[in-house]
């Protein structure tokens, strides 16, 4: 992102973007929404072919950071029209298909959203149950999908649905382009939401809509390979919002700490506190590090894929931390809504959920470290963290009671794993792009924690089955 837009994005937001009213009204008003659109963001990663203008991967991920710095609600409608909306049919839409929506897209005319959550299929993509069929060289599509960000805006809904027999694929998945307009589709009331109360999120039901076969993305019953270039793009930018959203949370913070006085002595000259902030101020950092990280391996599709879920996990975990932190360093005042830093709670709270719940996508990522060997791309300094991995990975696939490929079924492990490899990732991205000394000792500090991560012991199997007959008995301490 050039210093002119970001600096145009910067006094835009200052003069028209206020987070507790866009809170309080749930809603983004026309006047932001339009000024959004005189600005260009929501062609700001489309093609400049069709209007847009093209930026990088990497400049999308500091645009909406920045947006994100100032509210939260603004950067997810533009950062899922960009990412999720947008990314399928960027990718792998036809000339008609891109020539019929990518203008309007690119102007703002039209917003897009993307549905894949059910009411039986979250995390879980196997358990899809929308479905196209083919009828009269047609399609036809029935079911019902949940929680579609932008939902109440948009006019071009990308949705998952199982189309089996389509292009020779007896249980294949597609991507659909709809226009939610159309007959057969009933969009629904708008959610009522802990956080992110600003951006728009309704279900869709789909009962008897009629679809051209040309509203199939690219090669039909190719969703699922799709759908991995798709997430990685909305992944990315999720976890650039919550960097955005953990600067202004320590942001408050550190101006706080220097102004309040306990005991006669400013905040920040207790020791506890010192130590409290060090951490948020390293995992600020390598949030932003592992963000920038995975946004230049933008053509690596594998790379790309595996370091938007590093960076999806610890951002959002990361992003909850520092704004708890934040709160809990104000006091009394931090619960007050007009302090702004509630606020940057519970729009923090949503991004350990949707684009993939976190535990599932750390056992996802155990699995996948232990499947499938990833490059030694580590530093000298991180190298403890790699080894510990590479050693929890062992021991799990020489486990005498999981031998083989049945270590797969060893979700607990699988998890933990998952938590070593992000951490590694992240500790990696940080020690890589450090170059001040205040930096370098992020780095540090984060190497430190990836280590204690991945030497970290899981629960013991004997506590948690005794505990878990006490739960399936409903026992409550």
């Amino acid at each position: 992102m050039s210093a002119g837009l970001e600096s145009s994005v910067r006094d835009f937001c200052r003069r028209e973007v206020r987070a507790l009213d866009i809170d309080e009204r749930h809603s983004i008003s026309g006047s932001v929404l339009d000024g959004l659109r005189e600005l260009g963001l929501f062609g700001a990663t489309l093609p400049p072919d069709w209007g847009g203008s093209g930026l990088s991967a990497l400049e999308a991920t500091k645009l909406i950071a920045t947006l994100a710095q100032f509210d939260r609600s603004v950067a997810t409608t533009v950062g899922l029209h960009l990412g999720l909306g947008t990314r399928g049919l960027v990718a792998y839409g036809d000339r008609s298909q891109q020539e019929r929506w990518l203008p309007r897209l690119a102007s703002g005319e039209c917003l897009a959203a993307f549905a894949t959550t059910e009411p039986g299929a979250g995390s879980d993509l196997s358990a899809l149950e929308t479905t196209a069929r083919e009828v009269d060289g047609g399609l036809v599509l029935h079911g019902t999908k949940l929680y579609v960000t932008n939902g109440g805006l948009c006019s071009l809904l990308t949705v998952t649905a199982r189309t089996p027999g389509l292009g020779g694929a007896r249980h294949g998945t597609s991507l659909l382009l709809v226009d939610p307009q159309q007959r057969g589709v009933v969009r629904q009331r708008e959610e009522r939401k802990l956080g992110l109360r600003g951006s728009s999120t309704t279900a869709f039901a789909f009962d008897d809509c009629r679809l051209e076969r040309a509203a199939v993305l690219g090669e039909p019953g190719s969703g699922a390979r799709q759908l991995v270039e798709v997430l990685s793009w909305g992944r990315l930018l999720l976890s650039a919002g919550c960097t955005g959203t953990a600067r202004t949370a320590l942001t408050a913070a550190l101006a706080h700490v220097h102004a309040r006085k306990q005991f006669r002595r400013p905040l920040l000259a207790q020791p506890v506190v010192q130590h409290q902030l060090s951490r948020a101020w390293a995992l600020t950092f390598g949030m932003r590090a592992l963000v920038e990280a995975a946004a230049v391996r933008q053509a690596e599709l594998p790379a790309l894929a595996r370091l938007t879920t590093s960076a999806k996990v610890f951002c959002s975990e990361a992003a909850g931390w520092v704004t708890d932190l934040a709160l809990q360093l104000h006091g009394g005042s931090g619960y007050i809504e007009d302090t702004g830093l509630a606020i940057l709670v519970r729009d923090a709270r949503v991004t350990r959920i949707f684009e993939g719940a976190n535990d599932v996508l750390l056992t996802h990522a155990g699995q996948e470290a232990l499947t499938h060997s990833t490059p030694d791309e580590v530093l000298g300094e991180v190298a403890a963290v790699n080894d510990a991995v590479k050693a929890r990975r062992t021991s799990l696939c020489a486990d005498p009671a999981s031998p083989g490929l049945r270590a797969l079924t060893k979700r607990a492990e699988l998890h933990a794993l998952g938590q070593a490899v992000v951490w590694r990732d992240a500790a990696v991205a940080a020690t890589r792009a450090a170059r001040t000394p205040e930096e370098r000792a992020a780095a540090g500090l984060l190497q430190s924690e990836a280590l204690r991560v991945a030497t970290a012991a899981t629960f013991p199997d004997a506590s948690v089955e005794t505990l878990t007959t006490a739960l399936r008995e409903g026992m409550v301490p």
